[in-house]
């Protein structure tokens, strides 16, 4: 089932990277491959060869890549399956960013070539045009019920003493700031004017920040779903956890397309704005896309529109945006090793988990999960089983083909499972409170803790 996911996952990443990247060689305000033509060029016969050429490697690589996800089915190692995935996730990436990156300098070459030189254009200041420039814009008072039922919603969790509560509401909160820091970045986005015409400016920069705002403050809507479901169903037993899962699914994906619609829906009302008039102001700006991402340090915004229409970007030339972009490729380098470490130390090492004696309690511990205390006198009960009880879910902790550590629901109580999936028995340790399942590698050395464990209780 695992295998199936990543697989699947790595798919639909590049479908999604084949078709957005794609969108470039769509002209949107005289722009195409991140270049600024002359309307009069943007269809001729060597642009369209040249378009067309990029959109067939985008899909190439897309291709190429899919075919490749299927070795997953052929690994037996689960580190070498986590370490498959993120090569099958990072190697495409750079693929199509360099391939972005490699026709962006063939369309400029070309424009040299043919002598599509457009002249540099003054920056236009409207001034009232200025002052007024989100008046279209949702107000912050939106933001304020989905700020409200995200507290108290974390408030709750933390008050129901789940084992995942911590994560999620932690993570609420830090959902609507993000949603918030959108919201906010719209707002400080400076006026923009393609065209000589005062109306079309006005509708193009009223109708950019509406439907930008809309969708920060949609966002915030969409990460309380996204996170409060998966709490609830936490909470429910039998059928209505499984619907809840499934609507929280369909929930997140549904809302995926949504957006993708939208914003594409905002650039195709833009483009209807700006094919009204056949000028176009170009400020000399290409020089700064040359490697598809906007870099300059003498502008002094840090959130600006892409140039494909339906996205906001940084400024990479200012140092916050530096940071910003360190930030990620560290959170992107810490998650690949905390998901990769402890499946390898499971893989790989003789005996990842360990049980030992110690005070009167029983100390489990597995490779980067929560070690458990057990007080002999808490223990009511210890057997052998070959099965878990169902429903399981997962609510915090590693759940892979071969091993399972963390924290789960099994038959709707709380456990901690340190199992090596693959080995049977399982050592079952009933509580009041929790169930704590354990397993070593090796069968007969589980089947001797539990004889040890049962001679030492009452």
């Amino acid at each position: 089932m695992l295998v199936m996911i990543l697989v699947g996952t790595l798919i639909f990443v590049d479908i999604i990277m084949a078709f957005s990247l794609g969108l470039a060689a769509t002209p949107h305000k005289n722009v195409i491959l991140e270049n600024t033509l002359p309307s009069e060029a943007l269809h001729t016969p060597e642009v369209k060869a040249l378009t067309k050429r990029y959109r067939t490697r985008l899909w190439q690589i897309a291709l190429i890549f899919s075919m490749l996800n299927f070795t997953m089915f052929f690994t037996h190692y689960e580190s070498f399956l986590m370490t498959l995935f993120w090569v099958l996730l990072l190697i495409p990436m750079g693929a199509f960013y360099g391939t972005e990156i490699f026709y962006i300098r063939q369309m400029a070459q070309l424009k040299v070539n043919k002598g599509w030189q457009l002249p540099v254009t003054p920056v236009l200041v409207d001034t009232k045009l200025t002052l007024t420039k989100n008046k279209k814009m949702l107000h912050f008072g939106y933001l304020i019920p989905a700020l409200l039922l995200s507290l108290g919603l974390a408030w709750f969790m933390l008050r129901s003493q789940n084992d995942g509560a911590a994560i999620l509401s932690i993570s609420l909160v830090i959902g609507w700031f993000i949603a918030f820091a959108c919201w906010y970045g719209v707002k400080r986005l400076p006026v923009a004017a393609p065209t000589n015409v005062e109306k079309l400016n006005r509708q193009y920069n009223d109708l950019t920040k509406h439907d930008w705002s809309i969708v920060a403050v949609g966002t915030a809507y969409g990460i309380l779903f996204a996170l409060g479901l998966p709490f609830f169903a936490s909470q429910l037993t039998g059928i209505w956890a499984q619907v809840t899962i499934w609507l929280m699914l369909i929930l997140i994906v549904g809302f995926s397309f949504l957006l993708v619609w939208y914003l594409i829906r905002l650039r195709k009302k833009q483009d209807a704005l700006l094919n009204q008039v056949t000028d176009y102001r170009y400020q000399g700006e290409d020089q700064y896309w040359r490697f598809g991402v906007y870099i300059n340090p003498d502008d002094h915004r840090l959130m600006l529109p892409d140039r494909i229409g339906i996205n906001l970007t940084m400024n990479l030339g200012r140092p916050a945006g530096k940071i910003f972009m360190g930030a990620i490729v560290l959170l992107v380098v810490g998650v690949l090793f905390a998901t990769l470490i402890p499946v390898y130390m499971m893989d790989f090492n003789k005996e990842p988990f360990s049980a030992e004696f110690k005070n009167e309690e029983l100390i489990l511990k597995a490779p980067f999960a929560a070690s458990s205390e057990i007080k002999l006198s808490d223990i009511q009960q210890v057997a052998l089983v070959n099965e878990l009880k169902k429903p399981i879910e997962r609510t915090n902790g590693y759940g892979g083909e071969n091993y399972s550590t963390g924290y789960y629901l099994v038959a709707n109580k709380k456990a901690t499972l340190y199992l090596d999936n693959r080995v049977r028995p399982f050592l079952k340790i009933t509580t009041n409170k929790r169930d704590y399942y354990f397993t070593f590698k090796e069968e007969e050395k589980t089947k001797q803790l539990y004889q040890n464990l049962a001679g030492q209780l009452p």
